[in-house]
């Protein structure tokens, strides 16, 4: 099967790599797995329920393509200020894109891309930062160039930012084409559960994490809706398990996301112990929707 023409693009810039470095290292003070929780959450999306990145990146794309038709219709005013508000929109997105894009770092393809993606961003901002200025000093001819050219850069980037989402599955739910479990399914002999172990097993092919507190035992998907972290291998503090691979916490009793950079909530599974073997179906409410 031939290449994808965006794998084709970032195989033929290896470069990548060393931008991708130095934007990781910029970035981690502040989106950092020691970074503090709560502009992390922020700017993941964590408390949207949905990675923000995608609802805040209609903003600059919005308002320059408005840019572009007011300059095509004579209206010199609203043309210049739906292109001032693109680009102070586009900070916002720079910023958020920055946290979906930082835990990817280790996986060659997303990297490439991403940074890519940004420094495409980059340049279509300094584009329409450099019309505006000329704008104001009354190259107007120059100034619609300036950002006609830029608007071009920043529809190339967002293809390339639709191949992260949909190809890569960059700020998708990794647990939503997962079959639901309608019905009670045997997984594991209840003498094979310890006291607060976590313990991985599979329900018809769905990878489910068990874990007994206080002799109650809870089940939640073993999957971490982020990028696919393996939760039954991650940290147990109180009812709450951390991911291994990128520090996002859940309640292992209902699956809550309690910090990101995960977005959505573990599917949670109730519980049956029955004749010495333990069953799992997910929650009433699931199998009723």
């Amino acid at each position: 099967m031939a290449a994808k023409l965006s794998d084709r693009i970032i195989e033929a810039m290896p470069w990548l790599d060393a931008a991708a470095d130095a934007m990781h290292k910029a970035y981690d003070p502040v989106l950092g797995q020691e970074a503090p929780r709560t502009p992390r959450d922020l700017l993941y999306g964590t408390w949207f329920g949905h990675p923000l990145h995608p609802a805040v990146i209609v903003l600059p794309i919005g308002f320059w393509t408005s840019t572009a038709v007011f300059d095509l219709v004579g209206e010199e005013r609203a043309a210049d200020l739906t292109l001032q508000l693109g680009v102070v929109s586009a900070l916002g997105a720079a910023a958020t894109g920055a946290a979906q894009w930082q835990d990817t770092v280790n996986n060659k393809k997303p990297r490439r891309l991403g940074a890519l993606h940004a420094l495409l961003n980059v340049g279509a901002t300094a584009l329409f930062g450099a019309s505006w200025v000329l704008r104001a000093r009354g190259a107007r001819g120059a100034g619609v160039a300036l950002s006609t050219a830029g608007l071009g850069v920043a529809s190339a980037s967002a293809w390339l930012g639709g191949d992260l989402a949909y190809d890569l599955g960059i700020g998708v739910d990794h647990t939503a084409f997962v079959d639901p479990l309608d019905e009670w399914t045997d997984v594991l002999a209840e003498g094979d559960l310890a006291e607060g172990q976590p313990k991985r097993v599979e329900a018809d092919g769905v990878p489910v994490m068990l874990l007994r507190l206080d002799g109650e035992v809870v089940a939640i998907s073993a999957t971490c809706t982020h990028l696919g972290g393996p939760l039954d291998e991650g940290k147990i503090e109180g009812d709450t398990v951390t991911c291994p691979w990128h520090g996002s916490v859940f309640c292992v009793r209902d699956g809550k996301l309690l910090h990101g950079p995960a977005t959505m909530p573990e599917p949670s599974f109730e519980v049956r112990v029955q004749d010495g073997r333990i069953a799992v179906r997910v929650q009433a409410e699931d199998r009723e929707s």
